[in-house]
């Protein structure tokens, strides 16, 4: 009897070569343990390995949140602390009621068994745990206090999701009535406005120009709605192709640190993340250097990219913190003056934690603004829009009784 041979698996690699030059390839194995060993002994720097999936096994549904993952690391944090070893941690986290982080960890934890320390491990799922996260774990692993960072990521995590949640939930609101607004419009021109309109087509009397603009628009929705959502689509799938180009990013980060009352808050946003996660990344045992690349590759506004990435270029020169960044508008004097001060003293990490809570504080106090103005104004808004309905409808209306 002829036993089957057990069909080698593809898997995808990153890693660093002796020189720190990343290098991404593909490897057939039987398992990731021999993939390992295949890399290693060509001396290479693991990154990640993950297998190459087939068929409907590449999509993967649900969504595993900033708050998904704080619990998750706190939880491993806390049988590192009782003495768990690392891998039956992770098996005991999977138990999890998130399905799509279960499937993840259950693959963590497959990897954990073939020999990958824990930030490998999760560098096969980039779309789950960001770079930022990864890096602070290996360093974790490097010192040998990983409970330790685990408790500060999860802290950090928990914290960064409840900024986040505190600047959508103010767009919420606005978003919310605004979309009420449509609506309400919509059935107002399309329903009650044709009736009045065939009144005024009988007395063929000369209207208000406010009228004619109103009936218009209302012909407009009844009989070419479908050029409106047409002109709609394309002006969204137009814009989807041109942000993603090149000048599309470009045009796309000016505006959102540029534009009139928003542009402020963004600034503060990213410069409250970045110096959040540039104290857990230091605190965490990450050299400044690599701390700022690991920040750079997660920004996804292209000038914040490019003045962290003169910032790194000029810390590998020996060069203070502050003298790249004073140069760039966008970092105030008070943060570069800080970090250099922290950078001086030893004590990085500290300054800029500093800073990701008073900027996080200018964020909120925003928040609040932004959310006591923007009630009056849309009040108004909505009573212009319906006060210029009123009186389109209503003018012709005194003119007919005038006549008689």
């Amino acid at each position: 009897m002829v036993s089957k041979e057990r069909p080698k698996i593809q898997y995808r690699y990153k890693v660093k070569d002796q020189k720190g030059k990343i290098k991404i390839g593909r490897a057939l194995a039987f398992d990731a343990a021999s993939v390992r060993k295949l890399l290693e002994d060509k001396g290479y720097s693991i990154v990640a390995v993950v297998e190459q999936k087939k068929g409907l096994k590449k999509f993967s549904f649900g969504k595993v949140s900033a708050k998904d993952r704080s619990i998750m690391y706190r939880e491993i944090s806390t049988m590192l602390k009782a003495g768990v070893g690392i891998t039956q941690a992770v098996d005991i986290t999977a138990e999890t009621p998130n399905k799509r982080l279960r499937a993840v960890m259950r693959e963590v934890y497959t990897s954990l068994e073939n020999g990958f320390p824990l930030s490998v491990a999760m560098s096969g799922h980039p779309k789950i745990f960001p770079e930022v996260e990864i890096g602070v774990i290996r360093a974790g692993e490097a010192t040998g206090n990983l409970s330790k960072v685990l408790d500060d990521l999860s802290e950090t995590t928990a914290r960064s999701a409840e900024f986040t949640s505190k600047v959508r939930g103010a767009m919420i609101y606005p978003a919310f009535i605004l979309v009420v607004m449509i609506i309400v419009g919509f059935i107002i021109l399309t329903r009650v406005i044709p009736p009045i309109k065939d009144i005024f087509d009988s007395t063929e009397s000369a209207l208000p120009l406010s009228t004619q603009l109103l009936l218009a628009f209302t012909d407009f929705l009844i009989t070419g709605w479908y050029w409106l959502i047409a002109g709609v689509v394309v002006v969204i799938v137009a814009g989807r192709f041109f942000f993603r180009t090149r000048s599309g990013r470009e045009t796309a980060s000016w505006l959102a640190l540029n534009a009139p009352v928003f542009g402020a808050l963004t600034r503060q946003v990213y410069l409250a993340r970045f110096n959040r996660t540039l104290s857990l990344l230091i605190r965490a045992g990450v050299p400044i250097i690599e701390s700022v690349e690991i920040i750079a590759e997660s920004t996804t506004n292209t000038i914040f990219r490019r003045a962290l990435s003169g910032l790194r270029s000029s810390l590998e020169q020996g060069s203070a913190i502050s003298t790249t960044l004073q140069r760039n508008r966008y970092f105030p004097r008070l943060m570069t003056q800080l970090l250099f001060v922290g950078q001086q003293s030893g004590d990085l990490g500290g300054s800029a934690s500093t800073l990701a809570e008073y900027f996080e504080s200018e964020v909120d106090a925003k928040l609040r603004t932004f959310s006591a103005l923007i009630e009056p104004f849309i009040i108004v808004l909505l009573g212009g829009a319906v006060a210029f309905i009123i009186i389109s409808v209503l003018q012709p209306i005194y003119n007919l009784t005038g006549q008689f």
